[in-house]
């Protein structure tokens, strides 16, 4: 049995700051974050007692699924992380402002699946926040024995920041996993839509060189109706017929 001993903090700051809608990706040590979760309770202890608890006593304390809360933890090291990025990508694609926390211990964060899907989220933009518990032991090896550098920078290549703190001090883990969630959910959004959006980085402009709003508003709406007189008889338009099916997907060709 992988206890949260230790880690208590982690766990209820990771519950202040989710939000219905974000999904938690865990570890073999998952319980605290499983409550953060939202995972039943009941239902939870059942599952470590193999009864028929949250999965009918097969999935035991290291194999914990919720879809309903988007919880689920896995006992392999690091492989939850390229699957947290999944989660992130249907969050990212359907703009809701949830987000994905990818629970690690420091040993993962030498896995190459770990570095793979922060190159991933960068160039996708996924909402994804890796949350790193630094125990200082993988198993039974000392982390200044396996891992050189500091954990909180090995996002930076890709650009995403890292906050580190005193995981037993509650103050302090609230400051950090604020300003990471912060970010995740909002910062980057926000960024994006000033900076990479090229109809309102030329409205700006206009703005600026002295053009009125109300001459840009009324462009605006007349670019409106007419995209909306375009659809109106693009749905007058007939389906094809399902006799169709084969024309113009083959080509005659004379040999």
């Amino acid at each position: 049995m992988h206890l949260g001993i230790g880690h208590e903090a982690v766990g209820a700051v990771l519950g202040r700051h989710r939000r219905a809608g974000d999904a938690v990706v865990s570890t073999h040590r998952a319980h605290l974050h499983a409550l953060a979760a939202g995972v039943d309770p009941v239902q939870l202890a059942a599952e470590l007692l193999e009864r028929d608890g949250l999965n009918h006593g097969k999935g035991g304390h290291m194999h914990l699924f919720d879809p309903e809360a988007r919880f689920m933890c896995t006992g392999i090291v690091g492989a939850g992380v390229p699957i947290a990025s999944g989660y992130a990508l249907k969050q990212s694609l359907q703009a809701d402002g949830a987000l994905t926390v990818s629970v690690v211990g420091d040993g993962t964060m030498n896995q190459g699946a770990v570095f793979e899907t922060m190159n991933l989220a960068a160039v996708r933009g996924l909402p994804m926040v890796f949350l790193c518990e630094d125990n200082h032991y993988s198993i039974s090896v000392r982390r200044e024995e396996s891992t050189a550098g500091e954990l909180r920078r090995r996002g930076e290549p890709f650009g995403i920041p890292g906050f580190a703190c005193d995981g037993t001090d509650v103050d302090r883990v609230d400051e950090a996993m604020g300003q990471a969630f912060e970010i995740t959910r909002n910062g980057e959004k926000k960024e994006a839509a000033r900076t990479r959006d090229p109809v309102l980085r030329l409205r700006e402009r206009l703005l600026d060189s002295g053009t009125p709003e109300a001459r840009l508003e009324e462009g605006e709406n007349r670019a409106t109706e007419t995209v909306a007189e375009w659809f109106a008889a693009a749905r007058q338009r007939p389906l094809p017929g399902k006799k169709t099916a084969r024309e113009h997907v083959f080509a005659d060709v004379q040999t």
